[in-house]
């Protein structure tokens, strides 16, 4: 794995930067306002890492309906 990521750092690094402060990637990429960000995303695409979606989905309907039933009782506290 420390392969990989060396060989990836290897194939992006920063080029000159133009008058408007970007800079160029020696895998083609111009216009970089943020060179390390380019190569973090570099990194985890060729790492292969992705968030559990279905868990972050879960989560998020967890809270929806916890918010929901709150404003269930607050609407019959009003009565």
């Amino acid at each position: 794995m420390v392969e990989r990521v060396r060989q990836i750092i290897v194939d992006h690094r920063c080029g000159d930067r133009g008058p408007d402060g970007r800079s160029t990637c020696s895998c083609g990429a111009e216009g970089l306002s943020d060179h390390p960000r380019h190569v973090a995303e570099k990194i985890l695409d060729g790492l292969a890492v992705k968030p559990d979606i279905d868990q972050v989905k879960e989560r998020i309907r967890f809270a929806s309906a916890w918010f929901d039933w709150e404003l269930t009782l607050l609407e019959g506290a009003e009565c």
